[in-house]
């Protein structure tokens, strides 16, 4: 590993990420809202960031020198592979400026009839000197990620495997899993509905590297929804995508 990823990783170490993802049909959107968030999460003391598409990218490379997790969510209410399930949203993410490639790593099928995991040797070929984060369901997908050359994994698809635990809050022990499977072959970062500070802490406790953390602070409508779920015996549950 170059010094640059070395690096990368040990700012990320026991430190919180900040995920700044909206939809247009947000009702926080507008078009400078991802920057105002980064803005928000330098503020506060974020150790990087994790983005969505190479035009937000593009424009969070020019005002952050922390790490950008990069992504491409596609066709996300339709495919079940919709984090950057190809090489095409791949090439585009390096371009824009991500130091670190989020890819769907499940053994899932993408729309191109080919397992989603099988993107880590293509990237490895194309790009060996990027660190990928393989986001997965469990901890069998994990160590299958790692062992095919991903650098790190993440439980960020936990809620789309059979019968989870919960679609609205941290799966920890599928989390100790993960590391404990896992050890010596690369990291586990957390991601999956952490809304606390003592969530983030649990979760290093636990073995994460660190600590993705995305809407509860980012999109307060699905804050406010968690609490109203909540209070009103969950007659309206969050949406599984959201």
């Amino acid at each position: 590993m170059n010094e640059k990823n070395k690096k990368i990783i040990e700012a990320l170490k026991n430190g919180l990420i900040l995920s700044c993802q909206v939809k247009k049909s947000d009702p926080l959107y507008f078009s400078e809202v991802i920057e105002k968030l980064v803005l928000c999460g330098e503020w506060g003391d974020a150790c990087g960031y994790r983005i969505n598409t190479p035009e937000n990218i593009s424009k969070i490379r020019k005002i952050t020198d922390k790490p950008i997790i990069g992504l491409w969510k596609i066709n996300s209410e339709t495919e079940d592979v919709f984090i950057t399930p190809t090489m095409k949203e791949v090439d585009e993410i390096v371009k824009a400026g991500a130091d670190i490639l989020a890819v769907d790593a499940t053994d899932r099928m993408n729309s191109n009839g080919k397992k989603a995991y099988e993107i880590i040797t293509e990237i490895r070929k194309k790009y060996p000197e990027h660190l990928i984060l393989a986001d997965v369901r469990n901890a069998e997908e994990a160590k299958h990620a790692l062992e095919l050359g991903a650098h790190m994994a993440a439980p960020t698809l936990y809620r789309f495997g059979d019968n989870p635990k919960s679609t609205d809050s941290p799966d920890f022990e599928e989390l100790a899993k993960m590391v404990q499977v896992c050890e010596g072959l690369g990291l586990i970062i957390m991601e999956g509905k952490i809304s606390t500070p003592e969530e983030a802490i649990q979760s290093l406790y636990l073995g994460a590297h660190a600590v993705v953390v995305g809407s509860a602070i980012t999109r307060p409508h699905l804050t406010t929804l968690r609490f109203t779920s909540m209070m009103n015996k969950y007659k309206r549950k969050i949406p599984l995508k959201y």
